[in-house]
């Protein structure tokens, strides 16, 4: 008896066990929405076609979504703290699918647009709170794994977004793409009545204006990269001006919208900046075609192709990424995923280019972009941030790695007009470097103590 006593302790020791019933919802709901930010690219004639426009106008309805989607993802994060992740990620899904079903259904490029603007709202509103609620299905020695998770399944959308898409195009026409997403979304939204109910905490509302202001600033701050001319320097004025009123709105509220005290610290800019570089870094996979096809003279067809190398390492190595973070801490791999970054970049800036060490570079960056996207990054934000602002946390963690993604294609194409694809890649190697000098300043966060079982007594 006593032994069995002493067992049941040490199984209650040892924390909730993981449910991976409950994760796989969550997963299905990101898949989602990563799918849709891949699945696109292949049907741009099609869209193009279609409704009468420019390449130009094809181009801002993945802008559109961008901006849309890191707009939402700070508010969506911080209001699930208060209101619960799980009746957020119900409500994200829910707009997800009904914006698909519109846009597949528009009659024209302005519903369109308007569809796919709120298709990136719901994606914002399910990111965070799914990897919120998701983690904490998990004991907290083993919540680096459960990020790992999501990192491969971002990757798995990578892969199969661009095949999905040009398949679904060729046969069904381009509403297909975004039809796809309705039944997903019914099915989601139906398993979700089986998810466990958010423990919230009581906590003070937040500044809802200071939270609009905060997401106007992020989107005049996109656009500011994405625009040219006099339209770049008038978002920028606007950006600088919001965010400047977001800042003294804060002082003086009761409630702050965003508790940004750990980013003030050494640690949270550090932390943050290398967000953005991992984010910069990311940005240089949409320029591979091009390399490939101006130096290895690669079709059309077999550049699109060409990224696949990284996006399996990067799928098979993110599983990997979590459990060393658990067991050794995040810094050392997210080290050790910039270091694999800057050797990627090395390998592409070395021209003339080769095949064999162009395909060595991409696996090397998939290995990289597994080590640093996922499980470690946000591991290092969750520990700056109390356990019910996990939302909060992990929302801003996606914002500043995408506003590195908006503003690395700029940085990266004035490199290119000065030193060719040698500027471009060597770009990405020095942004990498100054990575690892940034997290050398953020401390490790100690890997959790997995609990043993309590020995029986004879």
């Amino acid at each position: 008896m006593a032994g069995r006593g002493n067992r049941r302790r040490g199984q209650a020791d040892q924390g909730p066990r993981p449910n991976y019933r409950a994760l796989s919802i969550y997963l299905i709901g990101v898949f989602m929405g990563a799918l849709d930010t891949n699945v696109l690219a292949p049907v741009f004639p099609l869209i193009i076609r279609g409704f009468h426009i420019h390449l130009t106008w094809a181009a801002w309805t993945i802008s559109a979504y961008t901006v849309a989607y890191m707009a939402t993802t700070v508010l969506a994060g911080a209001w699930g703290d208060r209101q619960g992740h799980r009746r957020l990620f119900v409500w994200g899904i829910g707009l997800f699918g009904i914006a698909s079903l519109l846009a597949a259904l528009s009659p024209n490029f302005g519903v369109f647009m308007l569809a796919r603007v709120i298709q990136g709202m719901g994606a914002g509103i399910v990111y965070p709170n799914a990897q919120a609620e998701g983690i904490r299905e998990f004991p907290v020695e083993r919540r680096g794994m459960a990020l790992g998770i999501f990192g491969a399944v971002f990757g798995l959308a990578s892969v199969l977004g661009p095949v999905l898409g040009g398949f679904l195009g060729q046969y069904f026409g381009w509403p297909a793409v975004f039809l796809i997403n309705v039944p997903i979304a019914v099915i989601v939204l139906a398993m979700s009545r089986r998810l466990p109910v958010s423990a919230v905490r009581e906590r003070p509302v937040p500044d809802v204006w200071g939270g609009i202001s905060f997401a106007a600033f992020l989107s005049a701050g996109l656009l500011t990269v994405m625009v040219s001319g006099i339209w770049r320097l008038a978002f920028l004025v606007l950006a600088l001006v919001l965010l400047g009123g977001f800042i003294q709105r804060q002082r003086r509220v009761a409630v702050p919208f965003l508790d940004t005290v750990p980013l003030r610290s050494r640690a949270g800019s550090a932390m943050m900046v290398g967000a953005g570089l991992i984010g910069l870094d990311m940005s240089a996979a949409v320029f591979v075609p091009t390399l490939v096809q101006r130096t290895l003279h690669f079709t059309v067809l077999s550049s699109g192709l060409a990224l696949l190398p990284a996006a399996f390492s990067g799928a098979v190595f993110s599983g990997a990424g979590g459990v060393m973070s658990d067991r050794t801490g995040p810094r050392r791999v997210l080290m050790m995923g910039l270091v694999a970054g800057a050797i990627g970049g090395l390998l592409l800036a070395w021209q003339p280019l080769t095949l064999t060490r162009f395909i060595i570079a991409m696996i090397v960056l998939g290995i990289g972009t597994a080590f640093t996207m996922g499980a470690p990054l946000n591991r290092m934000a969750l520990a700056l941030y109390r356990e019910e602002q996990s939302g909060e946390a992990l929302s801003l963690v996606a914002v500043f790695r995408g506003l590195g993604l908006a503003a690395g294609p700029v940085i990266l194409t004035t490199a290119a007009q000065m030193h060719g694809f040698t500027g471009m890649f060597g770009s990405v190697m020095v942004a990498s470097l100054v990575g690892v000098v940034a997290f050398l300043f953020v401390p490790d966060v100690r890997p959790a103590k997995r609990m043993v079982e309590a020995p029986s007594e004879s």
